[in-house]
């Protein structure tokens, strides 16, 4: 066996070599666990306490959480409002698909209580006219806002709202 012919068999030893260590990688990420996204989605189990605010007092996104669900063929369009909430200060809850009864073209916010002055603030950033629908079914933590295919982005708002008279507000608990 010459020179030439032994540097050969070690080349072909050597990237076979990594070829078998690349396919090892590649077969354990595949099926690797997906790392929970701790950043993205606050996962307090607490989900509001219950706050009185004064009238003149005013509601702040931080003090509301959002969960989002996609109710269009989108992919990740959930994700990305869910994002867009989060930069405006809201705290995020669920991410998830809409159930499939939900019949959304644009947005919807959904809330489990009557006049519920942190679904009102949530609605804001989609638009001043839309109004919050009642719903007996919670999706996720905090408000539930449901997303279809026509929504495009958040409208110009404000992070807060002022209090009228008196009342009762879910308000997210920080984390300790």
């Amino acid at each position: 066996m010459g020179r030439r012919e032994l540097t050969t068999a070690v080349t072909m030893l050597v990237l076979c070599g990594i070829l078998a260590a690349a396919a090892l990688w590649g077969w354990q990420s595949l099926f690797a666990e997906i790392p929970n996204d701790e950043v993205a989605v606050d996962k307090d189990p607490r989900s509001c306490t219950t706050k009185r605010l004064r009238a003149g007092e005013k509601l702040r996104s931080s003090q509301v959480r959002v969960s989002v669900f996609n109710g269009g063929s989108q992919t990740g369009l959930a994700d990305t409002t869910l994002a867009a909430l989060r930069q405006r200060g809201f705290r995020t809850g669920d991410v998830g698909n809409a159930p499939i009864d939900a019949e959304v073209q644009r947005v919807q916010v959904w809330s489990t209580e009557e006049n519920d002055l942190g679904a009102r603030l949530v609605a804001r950033q989609f638009g001043k006219k839309l109004r919050v629908r009642f719903s007996d079914q919670d999706l996720g933590p905090g408000v539930d806002v449901v997303v279809g295919n026509d929504f495009r982005r958040l409208a110009p708002a404000k992070s807060a709202l002022r209090v009228r008279k008196a009342q009762d507000v879910c308000v997210s608990v920080k984390r300790s």
